[in-house]
């Protein structure tokens, strides 16, 4: 796993400089942000202190520091981590954001009494899950929330595509991130809350990109706006839905330590 750190690493380190001008303002992973950045906002309250794991260049950290949340991001990156802290620094938040470059498997090392912690765009979906979860099973607080987003192993939109004779089928177990394959494990909602141990308790569950087309389908999406739309206030409405749940470009799971 050392190495598939390392290669990670590698490849988020090439991608980091144009990460928020390409990905960042991509409408589906826009979407996916907004959908997750609302459910931090009801899960840590001003002056709650939480881990970010895999924190890419820092908007969910800015977002919820806006909000008077105490941050301790971390990424496996050591170029998205010091995008993140030149981001935190032009906010005037960084004495509410500790930054470092630090693989998630390590999270324990960050401390102890933590009040959350949260994942956001599959930035497990290469790490070791056992090892996340054992790590955070001793930062966080008995009762802290947790909330985690993974990327999906059979997207909706994509399976319809297959059904119809389009392009559908299963993502690759490397995908390329810049010009760099990493291997990706693929996930469903039952898969990660197994993966990550007994050490929390699983309440909730929900899909990103159940019925809109992922960030991949950023060319459709912007040839079909009023249609992307239409899309996702309908997904919005569906997407805890038992079954749906588990279609999701992304899947997203809620809970808390024992």
């Amino acid at each position: 796993m050392a190495s598939v750190g390392a290669t990670a690493a590698r490849a988020f380190d090439t991608l980091a400089p144009a990460y928020d001008e390409g990905f960042g303002r991509n409408p589906a992973g826009l979407l996916f942000r907004h959908v997750f950045q609302e459910r931090l906002r009801l899960l840590f309250p001003r002056g709650a202190r939480v881990l970010d794991l895999g924190c890419g260049t820092g908007e969910d950290a800015v977002f919820l520091a806006s909000l008077g949340v105490r941050v301790h991001a971390m990424d496996i990156s050591p170029a998205m981590a010091e995008r993140t802290r030149a981001k935190v620094e032009r906010a005037g938040l960084g004495a509410l954001v500790d930054v470092e470059a630090r693989a998630a498997e390590d999270v324990a090392a960050a401390g102890t009494g933590f009040d959350g912690a949260f994942s956001d765009f599959g930035a497990l979906n290469c790490a070791a899950l056992g090892a996340v979860g054992d790590g955070l099973a001793r930062a966080l607080r008995p009762g802290a929330r947790v909330l985690v987003s993974a990327i999906g192993r059979w997207p909706l939109p994509a399976l319809v595509a297959g059904w119809l004779g389009l392009t559908g089928r299963a993502r690759g177990e490397s995908p390329r991130v810049g010009d760099v394959s990493v291997p990706t494990r693929y996930l469903g909602a039952a898969e990660l809350r197994d993966a990550l141990g007994p050490a929390f308790e699983w309440r909730d569950a929900f899909a990103l990109g159940v019925l809109v087309p992922g960030p991949p389908q950023e060319g459709w999406i912007g040839r079909h706006p009023l249609a992307f739309g239409a899309l996702a206030a309908v997904e919005g409405i569906v997407r805890s839905w038992p079954g749906l749940r588990e279609l999701g470009d992304h899947v997203v799971v809620a809970g808390m330590r024992r």
